[in-house]
């Protein structure tokens, strides 16, 4: 099984890539929209700012062949900024559009008493069950760096497990055969791991 990480110039590529290895995912990083095509999942990694980002994925004519392979039902994670281009749109430095896969927008942290970014290890809070989040619990700590979060429409139909700072965070989100996880599973050590498994499980 074949998964396309996307290669648009803004992302954590080739730990990504180590990470699916790790779990025995046969990774290829790609911004050739046959490829994105013909692989039977995609991971849309990503770091940075959210405009430039939609920007990148424009400039390389790879935000339709995204699109049309989830309109036939194929898996997509996005991760960290990844995560948040599956939204509506963003109001990072301005109002931006997002690919609109996921009803809902990416919001600025509103928590004076916290630090911004929301940067370090936090455990994540399942909300529902899912098999994304097979074998997880609120004693499983995982890795994020983010100064905005998203906010979906259906907060209970679409988050899967959030984290608290100053606000529920959500953290793993999924609509159908769209997943994404705000937080870095490359980075997150045997939890993120695990994720992944699960990842690849909903694959087979």
């Amino acid at each position: 099984m074949t998964v396309a990480i996307i290669d648009y110039d803004v992302g954590n590529l080739k730990n990504v890539h180590t990470a699916l290895q790790d779990v025995a995912l046969d990774a290829v990083i790609t911004r050739d929209p046959a490829v994105i095509d013909s692989a039977e999942a995609i991971v849309l990694p990503g770091v940075g700012a959210f405009a430039d980002a939609m920007a990148n994925l424009e400039r390389f004519s790879l935000d339709e062949p995204l699109k049309r392979s989830v309109a036939k039902g194929k898996p997509l994670l996005g991760i960290c900024l990844g995560m948040q281009l599956l939204f509506d749109e963003s109001e990072e430095d301005g109002r931006w559009p997002g690919l609109g896969l996921i009803p809902g927008r990416v919001v600025h942290f509103d928590t004076p008493q916290l630090k911004v970014p929301h940067m370090g290890w936090n455990n994540l809070n399942v909300h529902r069950e899912d098999s994304i989040v097979r074998g997880i619990t609120h004693e499983d700590y995982v890795y994020f760096v983010h100064s905005y979060y998203a906010a979906p429409k259906d907060f209970d139909a679409d988050v899967v497990a959030y984290a608290d700072y100053g606000v529920r965070v959500p953290a793993i989100v999924r609509k159908d055969n769209v997943i994404g996880m705000q937080f870095h599973p490359e980075k997150s050590a045997g939890v993120g791991t695990r994720l992944l498994t699960n990842f690849k499980e909903v694959l087979s």
